[in-house]
């Protein structure tokens, strides 16, 4: 009999979850930093908030977005990361030859990814508490804590489909750099007021964008539902597209 999908996706997921435990090294670099960004960003581009558009807006509250969905993008790259270093170990074969529903692969990791992004995001939070920024309201920081655990499922959605395309730990550095460039060709730095040319193009294309600009009027101007549709809706496609592409690995492993 096959066990329930769920329960060994939690299960997957508390196995995750205890190799913080018993390896920190890889779950602190994601915490680390998404506080580096929060500190380095808020202070060596402070003078940007000098700028009409931002209206004597702190740029430390300016940055708490981008360093929470840069957590949500850790966790989900620390799915990929630990699914890769599975495969290699041997632990996916045994599963798939296991009772146990393939699709747990992927939820597991998923549930993981979003419990490590929501441990970091309330430590980026409190951070910025630290440094004068005062705590969203409630509806304010849920949503805050919903895009950063939306784009951790996003991610943790991609790099787990390249993980089972490619079955080698070789592929991490492919994980992160598109990882990367999807946050820093958003509006990772200023509003896409103030953005010209081939940047501004990038950013009025790119979903991540709409998340940004969703948890940064969370974070600075309070939730309206005109500022939160399009970060639902992109959260919602960037989940279907890579989960696709992430399903698509799935059906490919037991033919390998």
């Amino acid at each position: 009999m096959s066990a329930r999908p769920l329960s060994v996706s939690a299960g997957l997921a508390w196995r995750s979850l205890l190799l913080v435990r018993r390896m920190p090294s890889v779950f602190l670099p994601s915490l680390v930093m998404p506080l580096f960004i929060l500190v380095a960003t808020a202070g060596a581009f402070r003078g940007i908030a000098l700028l009409p558009i931002f209206d004597g807006a702190s740029y430390l509250a300016f940055t708490i977005p981008l360093a929470t969905v840069m957590g949500g993008g850790f966790a989900g790259i620390n799915a990929g990361m630990t699914l890769a270093r599975d495969i290699e170990g041997g632990f996916v074969d045994r599963l798939v030859a296991s009772p146990a529903p393939r699709i747990a692969l992927l939820g597991g990791p998923f549930l993981a990814a979003c419990a490590r992004s929501l441990f970091t995001t309330t430590v980026i939070l409190v951070a910025g508490l630290i440094g004068g920024v005062a705590l969203p309201g409630p509806v304010d920081a849920a949503v805050i804590y919903l895009m950063a655990a939306a784009f951790s499922v996003a991610t943790a959605a991609w790099a787990m489909g390249v993980a089972l395309q490619t079955r080698s730990v070789q592929s991490i550095p492919l994980m992160q750099v598109v990882v990367f460039l999807s946050v820093f060709l958003s509006v990772a730095y200023v509003p896409r007021e103030a953005q010209q040319g081939w940047l501004r193009a990038a950013a009025d294309i790119n979903p991540v964008t709409r998340l940004l600009e969703t948890s940064r009027t969370a974070e600075l101007t309070g939730t309206t539902w005109a500022s939160l549709w399009p970060g639902l809706a992109a959260a919602a496609i960037l989940v279907v597209v890579l989960g696709a592409f992430a399903l698509l690995g799935l059906r490919t492993l037991g033919r390998r």
